[in-house]
């Protein structure tokens, strides 16, 4: 049985960061503090346009993906999060606030790139690292900036919510390889803070680096995807959980991935590295082009597009895709968790 340990959750409000408690590691007490805190601290108190009008989520039992619904509201009643923005700068003190809370000492690493307009911006990673028996280490990237269009918050929003709630269920537990949790900040500028991260690994850190996984539009697509590069062993063991445990995890092995003959996500520095890579997205390689950035029935959102587009909210997701985003919310929570807990090389 696992260690019971404290779960919390934090929500943005206009001057203030309210703190919830919640209760054990796999198990999700539907608590009134919850419902309460987000019915009347969030909402009552969310500024009008940020398409968030009412509760949304309740806190269920036996769950995976519960707190990290709670940290997708936080972050999407923020709204847009440019690169270099101070909305940007806001999101990374609250996953910093998340992380302390929890119990890890965050590390808030500084950047400073020339994005892809040319214009030099500011940014920062969020990195918090724990210790695991091995050598080997296991990287868990999410961007938390967004564009200028919607709130951001398939984009990156679902990412860094569920990264979020994993580091809190492992962080009392033992795990074979030591985990990196990074929220990269300007991912839309050019992928610019998971390339700073890469540049500042050390020779050991990145021989002892087993895996990358990345974690960026999660919540919006009809299919559930998991993608690797050549290196295939982490997305079969990540499938094979999946099967053996009731989840559809689609697997696009060797996925072709590069746009313009670049890497289009924050999966590419680990790739160029030399690091495998597994990365999370929910899209409909079926449709459009069948290059995945048709993620939806092209009557949906902007011809079936929603990241980039002012469909990239929280509330339209809800009321166009009912359950969709707490049954994605569960499902990427329930494979990385256990993958952390048990994959080695």
């Amino acid at each position: 049985m696992m260690k019971i340990m404290k779960r919390t959750a934090l929500f943005l409000l206009p001057f203030v960061i309210v703190l919830a408690a919640c209760a054990p590691l796999a198990v999700y007490e539907a608590t009134e503090r919850y419902q309460d805190d987000i019915e009347e601290e969030v909402y009552d108190q969310a500024e009008e346009g940020a398409g968030i009008d009412e509760p949304s989520v309740e806190v269920w039992d036996d769950d995976y993906g519960a707190l990290a619904r709670l940290h997708l509201e936080a972050l999407s009643w923020i709204g847009p999060r440019l690169p270099g923005s101070d909305e940007e700068a806001e999101a990374a003190d609250l996953i910093v606030s998340v992380f302390e809370e929890i119990g890890y000492a965050p590390e808030l690493r500084p950047f400073t790139a020339i994005g892809d307009d040319d214009e030099t911006l500011e940014s920062a990673n969020v990195v918090v690292v724990k210790d695991g028996d091995l050598a080997c280490r296991i990287v868990v990237g999410a961007h938390y900036d967004s564009s200028d269009e919607g709130l951001g918050s398939d984009d990156n929003a679902s990412g860094v919510a569920v990264l979020l709630e994993v580091a809190e269920l492992v962080f009392e537990q033992s795990t074979p390889c030591t985990l990196v949790f990074v929220a990269f900040g300007a991912e839309e500028a050019g992928l610019l803070g998971s390339y700073a991260f890469v540049g500042e690994m050390d020779r050991a850190e990145r021989d002892n680096t087993i895996a990358m996984i990345n974690l960026d539009s999660i919540a919006a697509g009809d299919v559930p995807y998991v993608y690797t590069g050549a290196d295939t062993s982490i997305g079969e063991w990540m499938v094979t959980w999946a099967d053996a445990n009731g989840y559809a995890l689609e697997p696009i092995y060797d996925a072709p991935l590069a746009d313009q003959g670049e890497g289009s996500a924050d999966y590419a520095a680990f790739d160029q590295a030399g690091i495998p890579f597994a990365y999370f997205e929910a899209t409909n390689w079926d449709l459009g082009n069948q290059d995945g950035y048709t993620q939806v029935d092209p009557r949906y959102g902007d011809r079936g597009a929603i990241i980039h587009t002012e469909y990239d909210d929280l509330a339209y997701l809800d009321e166009t895709f009912p359950g969709r985003v707490d049954q994605h919310l569960n499902l990427y929570v329930a494979v990385l968790f256990n993958l952390l807990m048990e994959y080695r090389e």
